[in-house]
């Protein structure tokens, strides 16, 4: 039987969120090279192999530059949403180079959307399972805000 849902959020403020940000720091260390999800011939299946894993996973992903947490998202797949990041076909497939091309739109106007992906190409990644929905969506907004992320955006 599931709890109330008031129960399970103050649960998950007061109990995972710290747990869930300490855990992120601690895996920075060992974070994945990007070249893994970017790679021609890499998909699903094969990044998943290379990681150990058997299938997909809801969880919370974060790219790190310069030993920074710049964006952090979720998803119901995790590996197949970090391979869209890359080799997507659509601005939202794409979320990341385009939040990149716009906010540097004003300091470099000829910023293209070939220009994030190279820079993409040489973060690292990071990925946690968090298979429960409401905490994976309030997990994401806490770590966005703790880590100040230049490219989660809030107006």
């Amino acid at each position: 039987m599931k709890q109330p849902l008031a129960l399970r959020f103050d649960r998950i403020v007061k109990d995972n969120l710290p747990k869930r940000m300490e855990m992120l720091n601690v895996l920075k260390d060992g974070a994945f090279s990007a070249e893994i999800f970017w790679k021609k011939g890499n998909g699903v299946k094969s990044v998943l192999e290379h990681m150990g894993r058997l299938s997909d996973f809801k969880g919370i992903y974060a790219f790190i530059e310069n030993d920074k947490f710049i964006y952090i998202d979720e998803s119901s797949y995790v590996i197949r949403r970090l391979i869209r990041h890359y080799k997507g076909n659509s601005k939202y497939q794409m979320k990341l180079a385009h939040l990149m091309v716009n906010t540097n739109k004003e300091m470099q106007p000829f910023y293209t959307i070939s220009d994030a992906i190279k820079a993409m190409e040489n973060m690292k990644i990071v990925f946690i399972d968090v298979p429960d929905e409401l905490e994976r969506q309030l997990t994401t907004l806490y770590l966005q805000c703790q880590f100040e992320c230049k490219y989660n955006r809030f107006e």
